[in-house]
Formats: C-alpha cells, structure tokens, sequence
C-alpha cells in the first residue's frame, strides 16, 4: 500500500492520475493540493482535495505533506495561459520548487515528475523565443527533484506530444495515436502509477529514471 500527494490534479494528465490512483486498491490515499478542486469537486473517501488561493500559501498545507510515499508533480501551463514568459516560469519552475521543497522537507521518498522530450536545462534561451524557453525551462523544472532536494528515488517522464482526451477525440488526434505521434494522457498516468508501485515494492532501477519518449512510455506498461 501507498500513500500519494499530487500537485497539479486538475490539468490533463493530473486528472487521469487521480482517478486512477483512487481506483488502484494498492493505493491507500491519495491528497491534491492546488488552486481548484480536483474531480469537479467530487468526494471520495481515499481523496483529501487541498484548495489555496495561491501556491504562494503552499507553507500552510504543510501537515498533508507527511507520511506519503510518492510525490507527484503533474504542474503544465503554456506562456499564453499563463500571461507571459515570467509567469510561464514562475508556474512551471517556481511552483515546481517550491512544492519539491515540501516533499523533501517531509521526507517523501520517491518524486515523479512529467517532463518534456527535448527539455534540458542547459541550453541557452532568451524571453523571446518560446520553444527554447520552453524547454530550458522544463529542463530546470526536473532538476527540481534530481538535484536541487534529496529523494530516494527519482522518476521522469518525457513524453512527445499528448493526447489530452478533453471532449470527443478530433480526427487528428485520432491519426496521431494511430500512427504513434501520441500518447494518451491516460496512458501516462497509468505508466506513472505503475512506476510509483513498483518502487514502493522496491523494484525500481537505479535513479534518477527518464522515461523518454512515447513509444518508451507504452512500453513501460507491457514490461
């Protein structure tokens, strides 16, 4: 049994995490902190839904940080939603480490964390050119949990692009899953869950472990 807090519960992949972390029996419970309710505001018995106003309060859900076995950092914005560059990184890296900090500080084991293939936090960029910020940003976004804290064990995922699975699949979603140009974001969180269970039972490889790739991502699943 297992015990897991996710941050990020209410964009794509975070929702299908947590709806199948509540379904897994070896899950024991399951907390979200965030700024919205998680499952449109549903109930459940293994779920304790955490709103704050801003993840600048994060230092007040400091109890329902302890006693978890893996942290889960599904956090993902784009610069439009976000209003800008700065806020871009100040979601993706900044809340990233703030809520890295919290895991460690309450001696969370085993963080996972949802990357981007390409991401590397040591390529140059500048504001203005997006997809590099992009990906240096998502790049410093995993060093959250591979060097600036101390976990036992770390796991990336690096997927390509993803299928969000928000209203009726389009027809080009369709032609990308079929052609394996994209994965499912139910598929990662699936390979997500599984990863956090088998390092709970011990049998997790040498960390940190990236995941790279969709096709690698799938066949986690199947191993």
């Amino acid at each position: 049994m297992f015990k897991a807090i996710v941050v990020g519960g209410t964009g794509a992949t975070g929702r299908q995490l947590i709806s199948q972390l509540i379904s897994n029996q070896n899950c024991e419970l399951v907390t979200s902190i965030g700024r919205r309710p998680v499952l449109k505001g549903k109930k459940h018995d293994k779920l304790i839904d955490i709103v704050v106003d801003s993840f600048l309060e994060l230092s007040t859900t400091e109890n329902y940080w302890k006693n978890n076995d893996v942290f889960f950092n599904c956090i993902g914005t784009t610069r439009k939603r976000a209003g800008g560059a700065k806020e871009f990184i100040d979601v993706e890296l900044g809340v990233s480490k703030k809520a890295a900090k919290m895991a460690s500080e309450s001696h969370i084991p085993h963080a996972s964390l949802i990357s981007a293939k390409g991401a590397n936090h040591r390529i140059w960029t500048n504001d203005w050119i997006h997809p590099l910020l992009y990906m240096k940003t998502i790049g410093q976004k995993e060093q959250t949990i591979i060097s600036n804290y101390f976990f036992k064990s770390v796991s990336v995922f690096k997927p390509g692009m993803l299928i969000r699975l928000q209203g009726k699949q389009t027809w080009i979603e369709q032609q990308l899953e079929s052609k394996g140009f994209g994965l499912r974001v139910d598929i990662l969180a699936s390979a997500m869950m599984r990863n956090a269970e088998r390092v709970k039972l011990g049998l997790g490889e040498r960390s940190p472990q990236f995941f790279i790739g969709n096709k690698i991502i799938k066949n986690y699943l199947v191993s």
